[in-house]
């Protein structure tokens, strides 16, 4: 069966390097893959230049973490992948003990949409007592962190960049984390992975509703982005599925390219798929990210006292 010719959506650089790859396509993208305590995490790094023209993906470090289905996990595996993540974090983020400002981005409202939010409220914030109690800030021992989310675009009527913008000003942070649902091309990957960049992100470009760009060259400092897919393009998944089925049962289509890309491109792609159990996920996950967020960033403060605090 020949290849179908569709631009197949995905947030993760691991997805958007398989893709070229299966189409033959040397993309400037290297790879490497370690196993942690039976945990699987891929490192891509993309190139300036024709990493980035064949991604459609800024040149930076994409840690991709595939950390299984965390809300049926009991608290001993939970914490061993908290603690895979915090590590993988750690490499990111720029030496010193500056203020870090984290985003969540998305809609609290939506619940696919809704990881940046609730992954907030788990954020052990400390910024506020630096500002208000430097003696106690420093007999606390806690790193210089603080937290917010910004809501999304038809919420406040305005850009989460530029509120971004405006409370870094304020905040003076040394690095800015942001946190994003993603999308992802297979179903196996939702809510199972963990992506890791440095290379800032394009709120929204997972659900075709790219805002403007968080980046250090947007933002000034560096800006590190996490996130989860929560969704799947209904026509990427068709199209997966169909490939998927021709090459296990080793037939051909029936159906012409053209009739089938003109069909899911006017019938699917305004369409997004979620796991039935999207409360549970969302909730796992954030706990998840929180965990790892506070592990890294609090580093006078023991990993086992971390859970008490959320």
């Amino acid at each position: 069966m020949n290849a179908i010719p569709v631009n197949k959506r995905t947030d993760l650089a691991l997805e958007v390097h398989e893709l070229n790859t299966e189409q033959g396509k040397d993309d400037g993208i290297i790879t490497r893959e370690e196993n942690i305590d039976d945990i699987i995490v891929t490192t891509a790094e993309i190139k300036e230049g024709k990493g980035e023209e064949l991604s459609g993906k800024s040149a930076g470090i994409y840690i991709t973490v595939d950390v299984g289905r965390v809300w049926q996990y009991d608290s001993v595996r939970f914490n061993k992948i908290a603690k895979i993540l915090s590590n993988q974090l750690k490499k990111l983020l720029p030496e010193g003990d500056g203020t870090v400002l984290i985003a969540g981005l998305g809609n609290e409202n939506i619940t696919a949409d809704s990881i940046g939010p609730k992954i907030i409220e788990g954020i052990i914030v400390s910024h506020h007592i630096k500002v208000l109690n430097r003696e106690l800030y420093d007999k606390i021992g806690f790193s210089d962190v603080a937290a917010f989310a910004p809501g999304v675009l038809g919420q406040t009527g305005i850009e989460s960049a530029e509120i971004i913008k405006s409370v870094a000003e304020k905040a003076n942070p040394s690095c800015i984390i942001v946190i994003d649902a993603l999308s992802s091309r297979r179903l196996a990957r939702l809510a199972t992975t963990v992506q890791i960049a440095d290379s800032g992100i394009a709120p929204g470009s997972g659900v075709n509703n790219s805002r403007a760009r968080l980046d250090k060259t947007t933002l000034g400092v560096p800006v590190i982005s996490i996130g989860i897919p929560t969704v799947v393009d209904a026509a990427t998944l068709a199209y997966d599925l169909i490939e998927e089925v021709s090459k296990k049962e080793n037939v051909a289509m029936t159906i012409s390219e053209e009739v089938l890309n003109k069909s899911l491109t006017e019938n699917s792609r305004n369409f997004f798929i979620t796991p039935k159990e999207t409360d549970v996920i969302i909730k796992s996950g954030a706990k998840l990210l929180s965990t790892a967020l506070n592990m890294a960033l609090h580093k006078n403060l023991p990993p086992e006292e971390i859970p008490e605090y959320l």
